[in-house]
């Protein structure tokens, strides 16, 4: 009797386990079916060390692929002179890890850091030609809010 119920316990536990696969598999195909944004972004190829970073519409401002546009949020107005606006993003990912992700990846397109402020809402300052980019990363329980400004410089002659 006592090992048709052991039996029982380790096929209930098998079960179990069988379940829990399937739900977190399911988890992340509804991951990977989100939403894609406005316009696919580009992918960049990189090392298992790094984390792949995507373009949205400011080609030169790299994103990582863990954040998740939030369009209702977002703003960009484009010319033939420039491209300007707010992205807004949301994501699981720790904010010390953004800013050292946008640390190293903004300089490999161009950009300079011009300052930075570290505190509950982390601001960093980058300056390219004649543009400016202001990032702001804001923790908050679950996630982590991130907020890509790009802006002309519009210095005068």
């Amino acid at each position: 009797m006592r090992e048709v119920n052991r039996n029982k316990a380790l096929m209930a536990i098998f079960l179990n386990m069988l379940i829990f696969i399937f739900i977190a598999g399911c988890a992340t195909d509804i991951q990977s079916e989100r939403e894609t944004p406005t316009e696919k972004p580009q992918i960049v190829q990189e090392s298992r060390e790094t984390a792949i970073s995507l373009y949205y519409d400011f080609k030169d401002v790299p994103v990582p692929k863990e954040m998740d546009i939030k369009k209702e949020k977002s703003f960009v107005f484009q010319t033939t002179e420039f491209t300007t606006g707010v992205l807004t993003f949301s994501g699981n990912v720790e904010s010390d890890s953004l800013i050292k992700f946008f640390n190293i990846k903004m300089p490999e397109d161009g950009w300079r850091l011009l300052s930075s402020f570290k505190s509950p809402k982390n601001i960093l300052f980058f300056q390219k030609e004649n543009r400016f980019c202001i990032i702001t990363i804001i923790s908050k329980t679950f996630t982590t809010d991130l907020e890509i400004i790009v802006t002309p410089s519009f210095q005068s002659s």
